[in-house]
C-alpha cells in the first residue's frame, strides 16, 4: 500500500514539474544567477565553484 502512495505522489510530482517546466527552468536560471552575482561581489566565487564542483564529482564518481 505505501509504494502505491509514493509511486502516486511521484507521479503527481512529476506531472506538475513537467507542466511548469519553462517556469522551473527560469526560477533555477534567476536563482543560480543570483547565487553567482552575489559570490562575485563578495568575492567567494572561485571558492563556492571549486566545493560545488568537488561534490559533483563525488557524486558522479560514487555512480562509476
Amino acid at each position: 500500500m505505501s509504494t502505491l502512495l509514493a509511486l502516486t505522489i511521484l507521479a503527481a510530482t512529476s506531472a506538475l514539474v513537467l507542466g511548469n517546466i519553462r517556469v522551473v527552468a527560469i526560477d533555477t536560471f534567476r536563482a543560480l544567477a543570483d547565487a553567482t552575482s552575489r559570490a562575485r561581489a563578495s568575492g567567494t566565487l572561485g571558492a563556492k565553484l571549486a566545493f560545488g564542483l568537488l561534490w559533483l564529482m563525488i557524486f558522479l564518481l560514487g555512480y562509476v
